[in-house]
């Protein structure tokens, strides 16, 4: 009987297995009520992670108290909470510079580079046509401090007024403060429900500005098994088509309302991008079918 006592409590001290413990994988939480920016990468995250569920085991999703994206950031470098992920674009600084690694999977298949305008409500009630970059080179665009999108509008020569305050920048173009305010195709419903108190809140009718603005899953560089198993989940839910049908849940109904086929298309060049290469240029085109005449190129 002892000796059986002990093999118990030997068993009870031995370090648990790999197998079954636990995963946990961190993520950011709505930064303000009725924030709908991160539900789509978080349900893609979870996906990732049924897709490896057999192999690497059970998992546990953990949102972190909510924080500006320069905050969680920070949070990333400092590896303060397990296995962190945050969604950005791509900036060769976060990899030289911060120590960051990133998983070369274009996690929202290239969408968040369709940028449809909210206006200034004078503006649009003016009636002037807006049909090439330079056309817009008069007006101003609000974005907010550290985005990649304030580079990109500076190298294509447009005026930027960058912002601390994100629901700020929604009265700053009602006020007529700055004329454009930019925002993903697939971003647009979800701020419009969010935002709907703010009753001049409306977009532009005339162009579609383009440029190519992969965003990518971040992390630590120490969390390695982390970025390991995520990344093959997203390639296994990519091939057997449930990432693009939840990309089609979230993003379709937005990407109907703003009707990207009836607008002029606006290219821009993306100097953030020279030393990058991807896995592989996601093409959500075939995606469109519900959501009106597909964007055509100048």
């Amino acid at each position: 009987m002892k000796n059986k006592w002990f093999c118990y409590l030997a068993l009870l001290l031995l370090p648990s297995s790999p197998a079954l413990a636990e995963f946990v994988v961190s993520h950011r939480a709505p930064f303000t009520e009725g924030d709908k920016h991160h539900i789509y990468s978080t349900e893609l995250l979870r996906l990732a992670l049924e897709k490896t569920r057999k192999e690497y085991g059970n998992f546990a999703l953990r949102p972190i108290p909510p924080r500006n994206y320069a905050r969680a950031l920070k949070a990333a470098v400092d590896d303060a909470y397990p296995n962190l992920i945050i969604e950005t674009s791509y900036e060769q600084a976060l990899t030289h510079h911060a120590k960051l690694d990133f998983i070369n999977f274009p996690m929202d298949l290239g969408v968040l580079g369709y940028r449809v305008c909210f206006i200034n409500p004078k503006l649009k009630a003016s009636g002037k046509k807006i049909t090439s970059l330079e056309d817009l080179r008069q007006y101003t665009f609000a974005h907010g401090v550290g985005w990649a999108d304030t580079i990109i509008f500076r190298h294509n020569g447009l005026k930027v007024q960058e912002i601390d305050n994100y629901d700020g920048m929604f009265l700053m173009v009602i006020g007529g403060r700055v004329d454009f305010f930019c925002r993903g195709a697939n971003e647009i419903l979800g701020e419009m429900e969010q935002f709907s108190q703010l009753k001049e809140l409306d977009i532009d009718e005339q162009f579609l500005l383009v440029y190519p603005l992969p965003r990518f899953f971040y992390l630590n560089g120490k969390n390695k098994l982390a970025k390991k198993r995520i990344e093959l989940g997203l390639q296994r839910a990519y091939a057997d088509g449930s990432l693009q049908a939840l990309w089609g849940t979230h993003f379709l109904p937005s990407l109907a309302l703003v009707d990207l086929g009836k607008r002029q298309v606006i290219p821009l060049q993306n100097p953030l991008l020279d030393n990058l290469e991807v896995s592989f240029v996601p093409d959500f085109m075939p995606l469109l079918d519900g959501a009106g005449k597909k964007p055509q190129p100048e």
